[in-house]
């Protein structure tokens, strides 16, 4: 075992997973064929924010690989890739819940849903009068905002629309749609 991966060892048991993370690249610039430091630096990356999954598939690993067990390397990858995809599919779930319950909470509705109102409308300014004194429209995109702002220009809103500009710029500065937008309700 060389010095440098003696080292990362010794760092990842101590939770010391910067320490152990510069080692195990250490030890990959002199053998980039070594599975331990390729896997110890995967488990060094997934311990900086899931630190007790990462300690536990490295004991894992290392139990799989004194057993002689084939192919550890590969299995471990791909439960850090599940994990990973796990955490990716939990934070957009939180975020969807979390536009969810805003539209809850304002009587409001997601733009995506207002989009289904007016073609079923048949015209933006039909559907967007039906809700304007009563619902939210909740907009939690850029896209989906200078549609809106788009939107409200091409169908007579053009005072409306100017009190979103204000912010509108200061949120996008450089944005070529939003300047065509605000030249378009100045002329």
């Amino acid at each position: 075992m060389s010095r440098y991966l003696k080292r990362a060892l010794e760092h990842f048991y101590n939770k010391e997973f910067k320490e152990a993370l510069f080692n195990f690249s250490l030890e990959l610039q002199v053998d980039n064929s070594c599975n331990e430091a390729k896997v110890g630096a995967m488990l060094c990356d997934l311990a900086f924010e899931k630190e007790e999954e990462a300690i536990a598939l490295f004991e894992y690993y290392m139990i799989t690989k004194d057993t002689g067990i084939k192919n550890s390397e590969e299995v471990i990858e791909e439960i850090i890739n599940a994990l990973e995809f796990n955490l990716e599919e939990i934070s957009e779930f939180l975020l969807k819940k979390e536009i969810e319950e805003k539209i809850d909470e304002e009587n409001g509705i997601a733009y995506d849903d207002f989009r289904t109102i007016i073609s079923e409308k048949e015209s933006f300014k039909e559907a967007f009068e039906d809700i304007m004194f009563s619902t939210k429209v909740i907009i939690h995109n850029k896209e989906d905002f200078l549609d809106f702002l788009e939107q409200l220009v091409e169908n007579g809103f053009k005072e409306m629309s100017m009190n979103y500009f204000e912010s509108a710029v200061s949120m996008f500065p450089n944005d070529e749609k939003l300047r065509s937008l605000i030249q378009k309700v100045q002329e």
